[in-house]
């Protein structure tokens, strides 16, 4: 074996290692991704409800009232 064939060993073998490094790497992330949760929102939705309950309520007193306006 010549010094070309053992550095072209070293080479495969070096970039087969800087593969599994990169591979480790980007699982790493994906875990770290994965481990992030999504915040609650139940009051928010909650919220929501209730603001969507006082605009019927309202708008119902709105329709119920004659305008004073209209001339009738």
């Amino acid at each position: 074996m010549d010094i070309k064939v053992i550095a072209g060993i070293v080479g495969l073998i070096m970039t087969f290692g800087g593969l599994f490094v990169q591979v480790g790497t980007v699982m790493n992330r994906l875990e770290v991704l994965e481990a992030k949760s999504t915040p609650d929102i139940t009051p928010i939705k909650q919220e929501l409800a209730n603001i969507k309950e006082q605009m019927a309520i309202l708008r119902t007193k709105v329709e119920q009232q004659e305008n004073p306006l209209s001339g009738h």
